[in-house]
């Protein structure tokens, strides 16, 4: 630790406190202009830095029953993904999923330095060490203000800061090109078959079933830590349709469960169940090894002549996601559709040269975005590299 630098916690350097709601909350969403923004979750974007506009907002009666936020305010997701900083760009109301920051003097900090120390791995490793909950982890104001920081000068977080700004910015251009590709992917589909309502390059109509040889629910049977083969559960299907093997648990399997409840390359897994928006979202499996999936998750094996990429292609298209939407049984807050209904869906058959030349190009499209994502885990370790000397003072 340099000279000038002091050990601080969290809780000296800003006054933490917790975010509340009105209830019930309906009832105070309202449209008025007077209204007072409503920050949630979903109004700060992934890869973004600021909180700067709300898409709703509330009565200005249920100001008592929350906590108001001002700009340059840090707020901290409490739970979940938590520990994710935001900078605040505009003023509001925040829930209890936030945790709110206000700097007790605004001369000693400075924002950028401080949304990359609070975003950074030393202080998200401290987080995931005392948040409580064994799934789940949740953050309290306790618990962050108890958080010990090396605070320098002013001046030092600013030069700090410009520096981890320059190096950030390049992670972002990683990230936003990987988004581009994803966005690509609709883009293709529609382009190659057209509005599946309007149908204009006149393809033979029919339903998803007519394309598929079998359906299988997925094992009920508990996953842990150890058994014979990985278990790919609903997290483990994106909602842009990729499969990724992060997380995994295991399981046991006795030969007759093996073909029964096992995927092989090219089959596709529907989620059964989820949450309105994501219930229903598809990949094929491309992994050589065999994996077995759970019972929130239905496998679809197409005929020979179908390409399994097309049908999960059309499942996550704008059009196949607001005819999941639309169909979706929803249940204390899970919605459900059940292979038969997924197999009643109407689909255009489109013949096996354009399935081809679609699965071709979204191949072409995943390879780039390997490459893509290989790029942004090296910079990103170079990133986390780059932070822990600063934040140690050898910057």
């Amino acid at each position: 630790m340099t000279a000038r630098w002091q050990l601080k916690r969290l809780g000296d350097i800003f006054e933490v406190a917790r975010g509340g709601s009105p209830r019930p909350i309906e009832q105070f969403i309202t449209d008025r202009p007077d209204g007072l923004n409503w920050i949630k979750i979903g109004d700060a974007s992934a890869s973004g830095k600021f909180i700067e506009r709300t898409k709703e907002k509330i009565k200005r009666e249920g100001l008592s029953k929350t906590r108001f936020v001002s700009p340059g305010d840090f707020l901290l997701t409490n739970s979940m993904s938590f520990g994710r900083p935001y900078i605040m760009a505009t003023e509001g109301c925040i829930h209890d999923g936030w945790l709110v920051l206000k700097p007790r003097v605004k001369d000693a900090v400075h924002p950028d330095y401080f949304y990359h120390l609070l975003g950074s791995d030393a202080v998200y490793n401290q987080f995931a060490a005392r948040a409580g909950g064994s799934t789940v982890k949740n953050l309290n104001s306790e618990i962050v203000a108890s958080i010990e920081v090396r605070l320098p000068p002013v001046n030092d977080q600013r030069r700090i800061a410009a520096t981890l700004d320059k190096a950030d910015a390049l992670r972002r251009k990683r990230k936003r090109a990987i988004e581009l590709l994803d966005s690509l992917t609709q883009s293709i589909f529609l382009e190659m078959f057209g509005d599946p309502d309007t149908n204009p390059k006149r393809f033979q109509r029919g339903v998803i079933g007519d394309l598929l040889e079998d359906t299988q629910y997925g094992t009920s049977a508990k996953a842990g830590e150890a058994g014979a083969f990985p278990i790919l559960r609903m997290g483990n299907v994106t909602n842009d349709g990729r499969i990724v093997v992060d997380d995994l648990k295991f399981i046991d399997l006795s030969d007759k469960e093996v073909e029964k409840y096992t995927v092989r390359k090219g089959d596709i897994l529907f989620n059964r169940t989820n949450s309105v928006d994501l219930v229903g979202k598809s990949a094929v499996f491309g992994i050589e090894e065999p994996f077995a999936f759970a019972g929130y998750l239905v496998r679809a094996r197409t005929k020979n002549s179908i390409s399994p990429h097309y049908v999960a292609g059309y499942l996550n298209s704008r059009h196949g996601k607001a005819t999941l939407r639309n169909m979706a049984k929803s249940i204390v807050g899970m919605a459900n559709i059940n292979a038969k209904e997924m197999a009643s869906i109407s689909i255009l058959i489109p013949d096996a040269d354009s399935q081809h030349r679609y699965t071709t190009a979204l191949t072409s499209v995943g390879d780039q975005r390997m490459r893509l994502e290989k790029q942004l885990r090296h910079t990103n370790s170079l990133f986390s590299s780059l932070q822990s000397r600063a934040f140690s003072g050898q910057l």
